[in-house]
């Protein structure tokens, strides 16, 4: 039996939580897959490669985030959601201690939390994904 309430934010269907938060689940197991990866020693080294490379695939994750922010019947706080990806990235780092040939780095961090937040912040203003609802008065 399905209860139904005439709150549309409560009748969110599993399919419309998986469009919006699935982007931002499947590149979190992306990035722990890539975490998991020994030394990637065999990719192209320039100063602060590691870092860059950090910085872009966190801000694939906080553009889903805040694609996830966009679609959702429920919209979430905005730091709500970067404290959710910084402490993703920080799990991360722990991460690498039990993969041979990686090390946790405090810049890597950095990087992650830099990437998440240029992810995000590009993602709400450049594509209005900021799901704020607004009503508009109409004067009499």
């Amino acid at each position: 039996m399905t209860v139904r309430s005439d709150d549309p934010t409560e009748n969110e269907s599993l399919t419309n939580r998986l469009r919006a938060w699935g982007p931002a689940a499947g590149w979190a197991a992306v990035l722990f897959m890539l975490s998991a990866l020994p030394d990637l020693g065999g990719f192209a080294r320039f100063p602060f490669s590691d870092k860059v490379a950090h910085a872009g695939l966190y801000a694939v994750l906080g553009v889903a985030l805040a694609w996830g922010r966009s679609r959702s019947a429920k919209p979430v706080a905005h730091v709500l959601l970067l404290t959710l990806g910084a402490l993703y990235g920080v799990s991360d780092e722990w991460h690498q201690m039990y993969v041979p040939g990686r090390i946790p780095d405090v810049a890597d961090w950095l990087a992650d939390l830099f990437g998440l937040l240029a992810g995000y912040g590009t993602a709400i203003m450049v594509f209005g994904w900021n799901n704020e609802k607004v009503e508009i008065e109409e004067s009499t």
